[in-house]
């Protein structure tokens, strides 16, 4: 059986439509490649998570969010209904996808709805429009200089991830990383030394994280990481290994006149956060940390 299910398994990971199946209660048991290609998300960033928590935020053509009242799929898992639709949903990089969706009931041998399978393809695999969204995408979600995404992505997925955390309690933290005396490597050495600066800890941090994490620049030599299924003592020591990473990468691009430090906050998702209550809490743990000369200050609960 097992040898059954790695043999469909590989077929439906070569297809090029998009696959996924969820069960009754819409959580996502399947994810193949072809989903992967299609929207940007993984299957680790989906497997074992509720279709109608908005993570691929289906649209109708209007515009209307389908995910939490006119969804295709609680549909046919209500009257078993095969459905065809036009819909989009939104690639990981934020940009919308036109798709061409087909969704079916899956039955147990009692003939019972015991989940259901959509498979969707790319309207427009490789016309203007996915190329031009592609292209506004990296403008409106990545920083130029150092190819991490930006502030209003990373917001975007602190929102989602704080309503998986109210659904599902599945914890997350925080941590903010800023670079002391930066702008005197500006001041002394211009700002094409001081984008070398920014682009050598970028790419560090983005090889210190987990497969699951997101660094991001927050603003100016200031970086986030967000850092999903998680825990404190988790939390704590990846601070440590990219405190360990940033000061090497700071004082690594011929700046010999001035030693760079790092100050360090760290924070745990709460139940009762919102989004500006983390920004504020992680905000105020930075200037903890800048003001004891880089000591990593973190929830003391």
């Amino acid at each position: 059986m097992e040898g059954t299910s790695n043999f469909y398994r590989m077929i439906l990971n070569h297809l090029t439509e998009g696959v996924y199946f969820v069960d009754t209660n819409r959580m996502i048991t399947f994810w193949n490649k072809g989903a992967e290609r299609i929207t940007g998300f993984s299957e680790i960033d989906v497997l074992h998570k509720a279709c109608h928590w908005n993570l691929l935020m289906h649209t109708d053509l209007k515009g209307g969010n389908l995910c939490e009242s006119n969804c295709p799929i609680a549909k046919t898992l209500t009257d078993g209904v095969i459905r065809e639709e036009t819909l989009f949903l939104q690639h990981k990089q934020g940009y919308r996808v036109p798709v061409s969706v087909h969704i079916m009931p899956m039955r147990s041998p009692s003939d019972h709805i015991v989940g259901a399978v959509e498979i969707f393809s790319d309207m427009n695999p490789s016309g203007d429009y996915t190329r031009k969204m592609k292209a506004l995408a990296t403008l409106a979600y990545f920083d130029l200089v150092t190819g991490l995404t930006n502030r209003r992505y990373v917001e975007s997925r602190i929102m989602m991830i704080l309503s998986e955390y109210k659904k599902n309690l599945s914890p997350f933290g925080i941590l903010l990383i800023n670079i002391i005396g930066f702008k005197m490597v500006n001041d002394m050495y211009g700002q094409e030394i001081g984008d070398q600066v920014l682009q050598s800890i970028a790419r560090n941090l983005a090889l210190g994280v987990g497969p699951t994490d997101i660094v991001s620049r927050w603003d100016g030599t200031r970086f986030l990481v967000l850092s999903s299924n998680t825990k404190k003592t988790l939390l704590v020591l990846l601070a440590e290994k990219l405190r360990t990473i940033s000061i090497r990468a700071a004082n690594t691009n011929g700046v010999s006149d001035i030693v760079l430090k790092i100050s360090m906050a760290g924070t745990m998702g709460r139940i009762d956060d919102t989004p500006l209550a983390l920004k504020h809490r992680i905000a105020k743990y930075i200037r903890e940390s800048e003001e004891r000369d880089g000591a990593f200050v973190m929830d003391e609960d």
